[in-house]
Parts: structure tokens; sequence; C-alpha cells
């Protein structure tokens, strides 16, 4: 026999059949691991769009809270600028009292009208009203009685109840 005797067309054609069928084989495992993975990856794609959208939800959430946040502190930079403004209007006030109480002082030691004036910068005509209130307050002056009624009528003199005879 010959080498070449089992190279006859029927063992040919039936190791080609056999070439085939293997390689149809490998290729219907390569195409269900492929088609596993194609799961797998689809799988992770929704995982992965769900927690993306999850993700969007807390996003716009976190915005809106930074919105609202920003108008808290909006409000409050308000709040705080109309409070400094309201400081600094009291501490003017404040300068302003402590000079009457100075010059209060100043007249209770026996300061003149000049005094008051120079030392506390008060107007001449401030300076003559807290003199005289002063010595007012401090029996040196007497008050005048009202004389008129503050609605511009005529103050009625005091009413006197008659006194009753003892029998």
């Amino acid at each position: 026999m010959n080498m070449w005797s089992w190279m006859n067309p029927p063992v040919i054609a039936g190791g080609f059949v056999l070439i085939i069928l293997l390689l149809i084989m490998i290729l219907l495992q390569v195409r269900r691991e492929l088609t596993k993975q194609g799961d797998g990856l689809r799988q992770q794609n929704r995982a992965l769009d769900k927690e993306l959208t999850k993700a969007n939800k807390q996003l716009l959430e976190v915005r809106s809270v930074v919105v609202g946040l920003g108008q808290r502190v909006s409000e409050q930079q308000d709040i705080i600028s109309h409070l400094n403004e309201r400081i600094m209007a009291l501490e003017n006030e404040d300068n302003d009292a402590r000079l009457y109480s100075r010059a209060t002082k100043m007249v209770q030691l026996g300061a003149d009208v000049d005094e008051l004036i120079s030392e506390c910068e008060l107007p001449k005509a401030e300076a003559e009203l807290m003199m005289s209130l002063q010595n007012k307050l401090a029996g040196r002056e007497a008050v005048p009685p009202l004389t008129s009624h503050p609605d511009g009528r005529q103050q009625e003199s005091p009413r006197r109840r008659p006194l009753r005879k003892k029998n």
C-alpha cells in the first residue's frame, strides 16, 4: 500500500467535514461566550444608567439646595447690612447722649454757657436750654405755671369745694 492511500476522496471529504464541524462548534462556543459577555455588559450598562439617573436627581437636589442657600445668604447679608447701619446710627445717637450727659454734669458742677458751647460743642440755644433745665431741676429757678391748655383752650382754674360748716 501506498503511503498516500489514506488520501482518497472520501477520507479527504470526511476530514473537511470534521474540520468544518470543529470550526462550527468553536464558533458556536465563541458566540455563546460573546452573548454572555454582551448580556453582562447590557446589565452593567442598565445598572450604570440607573446610577447616572440617581446621580442626576441628586445633583438637581443639590443645585436647588444651593440656590436656596444662596438666597438665604443674600437675605442674611441684607440683614447684616441693615444691622450694621442701625449700629452706626445707635453709636451716633449714643455719642449725642454722651455729649448731653457730659453737659448735664458740667452744669451740675457749675459750668456756664460758654463752657458748654466750647466743651460739648452745643449750639448756644441748646446750652442755654440745658442751663435753664438744670437750674429748674435743682430748684434754683421757678417753673412757670401753665397758662394755656395743650389743646388751645384756656385752662380752667381749679374748682374748690365749699367748706362745710360744722354745727
